[in-house]
């Protein structure tokens, strides 16, 4: 098995990946999925635009004739140097192509490169790549906790903003994060708003992020909690426009609701509604906190439990085959919404 840690991916980069024959990138942020593709990429062919070098296949094209990807990967490079395949937004449909490849050839003139959604420990093709010493996967799960903090903190001091307030940093972890591309963007764009400045302050994070978007992926699970029909209305299709996955949406809110429980929890053994928000891990940020007390005096964890036990049938039908995961996903937070509304 080489299911990697990003510290073996870095090792294995410093290589050019010459141990394996292909690596998965696989996961629910698309925008880390792809930076790492692309670093892994631009680490074994510096000239990523080279068209002797690095080839592309769709999983239809592999479909319709997987000869093709199995002479590529097998012929010898014009230019003598290790080629590169890219598939992106690959499917089980590649799997047993690849399989077939590796049966019947020791060593592939090319690496090939693979990128997908959320893969269930069902797929065919995550299961290859876990299980293959030859493959290499690296699963790509929302950036959070410490790993979204040093994110942070090695870009803004990349840029020379050499201090970052504690307040500064818990502002930004609670509205970065959720998709990698993203963040980058909103760091980038805040290091020009500083540039020639070795300081960020609150107000600095707050008109830099908060004014390039009234409505972020953190507003979803809080509209939803609070029942508030109006903001859901506005930020939903606009997170789907914006290229937003379904299921990623699912999860944030299903997190959401599980820091919730644990939250309600405390407050119905007997703590107050201030103590449990102060002791909440990670810290709420102060705006966010009206937000979270009106929640725990709806939600209780039994009602919770119930919330839950839907998000997760809802996972499962966004995963089955040609499911309209939009409209699942819709209902289902319409559905939240009501439920607060009705009091219930």
């Amino acid at each position: 098995m080489t299911k990697l840690k990003l510290s073996d991916f870095n090792n294995a980069k410093r290589n050019k990946f010459s141990d394996f024959d292909g690596i998965l990138f696989y996961g629910p942020d698309r925008g880390q999925v792809l930076e790492n593709f692309n670093i892994a990429l631009e680490t074994v062919v510096p000239e990523t635009d080279d068209g002797f070098s690095v080839f592309e296949f769709s999983s239809s094209d592999i479909k319709a004739d997987a000869s093709k990807l199995i002479d590529e990967a097998t012929a010898i490079s014009f230019l003598g140097t290790r080629k590169v395949i890219k598939i992106k937004d690959a499917t089980d449909d590649v799997a047993d192509t690849i399989k077939t490849l590796l049966k019947n050839y020791e060593k592939l003139e090319a690496f090939i490169l693979l990128s997908a959604d959320e893969l269930s420990p069902s797929s065919r093709l995550r299961s290859l790549f876990e299980t293959n010493k030859r493959l290499a996967i690296l699963p790509n799960y929302i950036d959070d906790g410490e790993n979204l903090s040093q994110i942070i903190r090695q870009t803004l001091q990349k840029a020379g903003i050499k201090r970052i307030p504690d307040e500064v940093l818990l502002f930004l972890r609670s509205h970065l994060g959720e998709n990698r591309a993203t963040t980058r963007m909103e760091l980038e764009k805040i290091s020009l708003y500083l540039y020639g400045k070795n300081e960020i302050t609150i107000d600095d994070a707050e008109k830099c992020v908060m004014d390039s978007s009234s409505l972020n992926l953190q507003d979803l699970p809080l509209a939803v909690a609070e029942g508030n029909y109006k903001k859901l209305s506005l930020i939903l299709p606009r997170l789907l426009s914006e290229g937003n996955y379904p299921v990623q949406l699912l999860k944030i809110v299903l997190n959401h609701f599980k820091n919730l429980y644990y939250m309600a929890s405390e407050f119905e053994s007997g703590k107050s509604i201030s103590e449990v928000i102060e002791n909440s891990r990670p810290p709420i940020f102060y705006k966010l906190k009206p937000s979270y007390e009106r929640q725990l005096r709806f939600w209780t964890t039994e009602k919770i439990i119930k919330i839950i036990s839907e998000m997760n049938d809802a996972d499962i039908r966004c995963k089955s085959a040609n499911a309209p995961q939009e409209t699942i996903l819709s209902q289902l937070m319409f559905m939240i919404c009501s439920v607060v509304n009705k009091r219930i």
